[in-house]
């Protein structure tokens, strides 16, 4: 199993039998539903922007990283 930093709740996940990605919520262990909108199917380089953003927002939100 793939280790993450405690802090990091968005991660990429790929089938081999599948050429897109899916953006994980490891709260749930299953895609994350954005608006109504459930984050699978995605091309890389789009699946990788959003699980950045989202860890942001995240991390924002918990009080993880704090601007000054």
């Amino acid at each position: 199993m793939e280790t993450r930093p405690p802090h990091i709740r968005f991660f990429l996940r790929k089938y081999d039998d599948e050429p897109y990605w899916s953006v994980i919520d490891t709260f749930t262990g299953r895609p994350h539903v954005l608006n109504g909108i459930v984050l699978e199917d995605l091309e890389a380089e789009d699946a990788d922007d959003l699980v950045d953003l989202l860890n942001l927002h995240d991390m924002k939100v918990r009080g993880i990283l704090r601007y000054p």
